[in-house]
């Protein structure tokens, strides 16, 4: 089953992905190795030394005399020395005489070897240190057939290690894998990248999956193994070390988050965990020590064996905000959101920056606004859909929902807009503007047996998606959608990959959809195919939505700081005058009586 997709935008993954890469821990312990073998070397190098200072001073006792002086004492005199000896005496010229005499230092000679062998050469007659046994020996020998094999030489490997007088470069040795990895493994600049967090059995993984749209081949460039169920996805540009790179964090039934590095090929471990099972070494202890007097958990703020500021239930819903670039959205089935740094992961609350508690049943969808970084949208199962300022998270507002809330979006072309998909099929509409107010822009029914998640098109202004358990996408069109009009129905597709649970648009493409759910594939959608979506859409892929009511000022980008902070100032207003004039009555009416 594919719970979760995310498409990687053109540029941000590497086209020459790592094999491996070491973690921190890794780096670290590694370190520590290379100074220990240093520090043993340097003491067993010092100790070697001073073991060979004390066997020569023991020698020096014992003869009473130095090494130096042994030397001088016993002077070599060249003379006395065998003639293939001399080398002093071999000319440059390689004649019949010096390669007698290399001959017989190789064969062996009568002074050297005691093998039979006279001064000038010869063989002797009569070998008087050749005694009966050894002759029997080698006669034994020599009844002994030769079963040694002699292979020829391997030319390729005697060229590629510079042997055999052939020197590097000098052959062109033709390799027939050569390319056939790079192929495998490297990327092309038009290669479109999605992320499939997919689930087949027993077995969890995220799937790096690889659709080339000149040739519309689709296949999976890597995978990861997960050690639980993924939930959720959401991918981001920024590590625990504030490097960019190409990221993805993924939520799983664990309360940890894990955040891995899509560009590397046989990861091992996530780059970072944000919460989840603490396994310090000094919780261990802890654990080991629990239930006697006076052993205390030292660090309190951690609670049943989780690290501190974690989750305390599965993780449901990410959001990497594309502002802020290293904080990262987490909602969960304990009912809260949680705001990290994920480059403040090692600090003492594992990098929680806050802890949202507006909600008060699992939540299950949350969204950072596309241009105000601190704005976020939530939705859960209690049936509300809440907006929070970051800055201010105590202060949620909130709005109804008929149903469950399954998925939520901002309009990217008109970001005053907030959509809700929910339980029972309907997509509503609100404008932030008037939030207050909890009256729809608009609202529709997309599916009759629920919309399980919508999406809007970054390239296209006024396309939307929704998909459903019914198996199939809808399209939609919202750019003159309003309080008196739904939005248009553009057509569906069955999709046969089995009920839908999941679809986003590719923001590096304006007409490739991506969709997954219980028929553990992956479908693509190319719109582009599609004359009826083309001649429609095609006209506002290098327009703006906001010309569509002659450049009116009610359509310009608004300014949510001073919104939220007008919104909150009326709304006190309103309270303050609803109750003057409630008290103005009752006086009015005691008066009568």
């Amino acid at each position: 089953m594919i719970s979760s997709l995310a498409w990687i935008p053109k540029g941000v993954a590497d086209p020459n992905p790592k094999r491996y890469e070491l973690s921190k821990a890794e780096r670290e312990l590694l370190e520590k190795q290379g100074q220990e073998d240093t520090e043993i070397s340097t003491h067993e190098e010092e100790e070697m030394m001073e073991q060979m200072d004390d066997d020569d001073s023991q020698e020096e006792e014992k003869n009473g005399q130095s090494a130096a002086d042994i030397i001088a004492a016993n002077p070599v005199d060249p003379s006395s020395l065998p003639a293939e000896l001399r080398m002093d005496d071999y000319s440059d010229n390689e004649d019949d005489d010096n390669q007698k005499d290399i001959g017989n230092l190789l064969i062996g000679n009568e002074a050297s070897t005691g093998l039979g062998i006279d001064e000038d050469g010869q063989v002797e007659d009569d070998a008087a240190d050749f005694d009966s046994d050894e002759e029997e020996d080698f006669e034994d020998l020599a009844d002994i057939p030769d079963t040694r094999e002699f292979m020829t030489s391997n030319v390729q490997g005697l060229e590629a290690m510079s042997f055999a007088g052939h020197g590097e470069g000098e052959f062109d040795i033709e390799d027939e894998g050569n390319d056939s990895d790079e192929d495998d493994t490297n990327l092309r600049p038009n290669d479109a990248l999605v992320i499939v967090a997919k689930t087949q059995e027993d077995f969890a993984s995220l799937e790096v999956t690889v659709y080339e749209e000149t040739t519309g081949n689709l296949f999976v460039h890597h995978d990861i193994p997960l050690p639980a169920y993924p939930l959720c996805l959401a991918h981001g540009t920024i590590n625990n070390e504030g490097n960019a790179g190409n990221f993805v964090a993924v939520g799983t039934f664990e309360p940890g988050i894990e955040i891995w590095n899509c560009d590397v090929l046989n990861a091992l471990e996530p780059t970072v965990i944000l919460g989840g099972e603490d396994t310090s070494e000094a919780d261990a202890q802890w654990a080991k020590n629990m239930g006697k007097k006076g052993k205390a958990r030292p660090n309190m703020n951690k609670r049943n064996g989780l690290r501190a500021g974690s989750h305390t239930d599965a993780v449901m819903s990410l959001s990497w905000n594309s502002v802020h670039r290293q904080v990262l959205a987490s909602g969960s089935a304990d009912k809260t959101v949680k705001l990290w740094d994920v480059t403040k992961s090692d600090d003492q609350n594992g990098g929680v920056a806050a802890t949202l508690t507006h909600h008060s049943d699992k939540v299950q969808a949350l969204e950072w606004h596309p241009s105000e970084g601190t704005i976020l949208a939530t939705g859960a199962y209690d049936r509300t859909v809440a907006i929070v300022d970051a800055r201010s998270p105590n202060a949620a507002k909130k709005v109804k929902l008929p149903a469950d809330c399954e998925a939520l979006a901002w309009d990217p072309h008109q970001s005053h807009l907030l959509t809700a998909a929910s339980e029972d099929g309907s997509v509503i509409c609100w404008d932030v503007r008037n939030f207050d107010t909890k009256k729809p822009y608009w609202s529709f029914i997309s599916h009759e047996l629920g919309c399980s998640d919508i999406a809007y098109n970054p390239n296209i202004p006024g396309m939307l998606s929704t998909c459903s358990v019914d198996k199939t996408v809808a399209l939609w069109d919202t750019q003159n959608a309003g309080p008196d009009m739904h939005p248009f129905s553009c057509g569906n597709k069955d999709m046969n990959v089995g009920r839908l649970y999941t679809s986003a648009f590719y923001q590096s493409s304006p007409w490739l959809l991506g969709c997954g759910g219980s028929g553990n594939q992956l479908a693509l959608w190319n719109l582009a195919s599609e004359k009826a979506f083309k001649k429609r859409f095609a006209d506002r892929l290098n327009g703006s939505v906001s010309a569509q009511v002659d450049g009116s000022e009610e359509n310009k980008e608004p300014d949510f700081e001073a919104m939220m902070a007008a919104s909150d100032k009326a709304s006190t207003q309103v309270k303050k005058n609803s109750n003057g004039k409630k008290k103005k009555g009752k006086k009015k009416a005691h008066k009568k009586r």
